[in-house]
């Protein structure tokens, strides 16, 4: 090999050792990372009933929570739950603090600009509840009424928005804006339809009642953008337990509906 030949090659050699020295490592995907912990975690609300709420044994259960549990058998991996609220659900995530959050996350662009959103798993009309003594039907009716809200939610968007004269009083999380219902600090609320259903129930003295539908939302599991591998996972464990019932009968079970349709 000639001299002309030799310094080529040591200069090629150079060269992509320099290149080599500044690429990134590859990077472990999420499936990787929760396999090789044994654990996934993930983010959850235990103050939207039924959806998540507090058991008599003083755990955390509802529709949500079987979901999650049912994400981590199958992958075979042991879970652990982080209660989030209504406002921090997003942060949680994207803070490295879960791997995944399932908390009736409404699927919109401005979500899916922060994290990424799986396909729906759930569908519901968002409604606008009060006591039946409340004059309240529509949009219009809302000024001068005092409306709570839980801060960084859709409604909190939506209603927002559609209710430009109303009192709006945002709160923390889903249970302070359910205690300040119940307490007459607000004269109405916005949740989904099975979430008014329980607090009928709960709350028979002061007659609470579906006043009109706000909005359909489509409730998604979010994940961190990065994490496409466990998206994609996480899209065909949603395609696989529709195709074989089981979503729907967690919603028989927990919301008493048949599963909506979420094309």
């Amino acid at each position: 090999m000639n001299f002309v030949k030799k310094t080529g090659l040591a200069l090629a050699l150079t060269a992509l050792t320099a290149v080599s020295s500044v690429l990134p490592a590859h990077a472990q995907s999420a499936i990787d990372r929760i396999l090789s912990a044994n654990k996934i975690v993930i983010g959850v609300q235990n103050d939207v009933p039924p959806y998540s709420q507090i058991g008599a044994n003083n755990d955390v259960e509802g529709m949500d929570i079987e979901i999650a549990k049912a994400i981590a058998r199958d992958l075979g991996v042991e879970l652990e739950l982080v209660v989030v609220t209504g406002a921090n659900r997003i942060p949680t995530l994207v803070s490295n603090r879960a791997d995944m959050v399932i908390a009736t996350v409404g699927i919109n662009p401005q979500r899916a600009a922060a994290v990424a959103l799986s396909n729906a798993y759930t569908s519901f009309p968002m409604t606008v509840i009060a006591s039946k003594s409340v004059d309240l039907s529509n949009y219009e009716d809302t000024a001068g009424k005092v409306i709570g809200l839980t801060r960084g939610t859709m409604q909190d968007d939506i209603i927002s928005r559609n209710a430009p004269e109303a009192d709006i009083r945002r709160y923390d999380d889903d249970a302070t804006v359910i205690q300040a219902l119940a307490t007459g600090q607000i004269d109405a609320t916005a949740f989904g339809a099975s979430v008014a259903a329980d607090l009928a129930e709960r709350f028979p003295d002061k007659e609470f009642e579906i006043k009109f539908d706000a909005y359909s939302t489509y409730a998604a599991i979010a994940l961190r953008q990065a994490d496409l591998d466990l998206l994609n996972w996480v899209n065909t464990w949603i395609f696989f337990n529709r195709h074989n019932g089981y979503l729907a009968q967690l919603h028989q079970e927990w919301l008493g509906i048949d599963l909506p349709p979420l094309n």
